[in-house]
């Protein structure tokens, strides 16, 4: 049975690059992916704390990470699906997932460091994501929603938003506690 699994992911693997090469790379979608995750990339270079570089930095690949694990738990439960990628081998690097989400959530994180004010601007933020952002991305058939609603999909970016404040402010909490001075 394993056989046959790997042979049958080797095949797909095959086909979903061959896909990519054919029809993805270089297409209208392909660009909008490649330009809307530099826009975001830009835009946290140049709101980010320099004084707090590094642990800002920590923040987004805390949320890079989460929101990638979310992303492969839908993809695997087949909850939603994105018809094209910005790479064939992952698809950490999907607009949503690579820049949107992450830059957002570390953004609202640094300016809204208390929780209450976090917890509003997040609101704000996920429901722009997931209400304005979504169906833009359906409309530009960059997203699909398969067994998933918009809703849920509110829910979800919410709450990684909690979890990562979350760790973030617990790593914040020990460096404060293994401070020298």
């Amino acid at each position: 049975m394993f056989e046959m699994l790997k042979m049958m992911q080797q095949v797909l693997n095959e086909k979903e690059f061959s896909y990519w090469v054919h029809q993805d790379l270089f297409s209208f979608q392909w660009w909008l992916i490649v330009v809307i995750n530099a826009l975001f990339l830009l835009l946290f270079y140049f709101f980010i704390d320099r004084q707090r570089l590094f642990f800002m930095l920590l923040v987004f690949f805390i949320s890079f990470d989460i929101v990638g694990l979310v992303d492969e738990f839908g993809k695997f439960f087949n909850l939603w699906c994105y018809p094209h990628q910005m790479l064939p081998f992952t698809d950490r690097f999907n607009t949503v997932d690579f820049a949107i989400i992450p830059v957002s959530i570390a953004l609202v994180y640094q300016f809204f460091s208390k929780w209450k004010f976090f917890f509003i601007a997040h609101i704000i933020t996920s429901a722009v994501i997931t209400f304005i952002g979504i169906p833009i991305f359906k409309a530009l058939y960059l997203y699909q929603l398969l067994n998933w609603s918009m809703f849920y999909s509110f829910l979800t970016v919410f709450v990684m938003g909690i979890v990562v404040k979350m760790i973030s402010d617990w790593i914040a909490g020990k460096k404060r506690g293994y401070s020298v001075s």
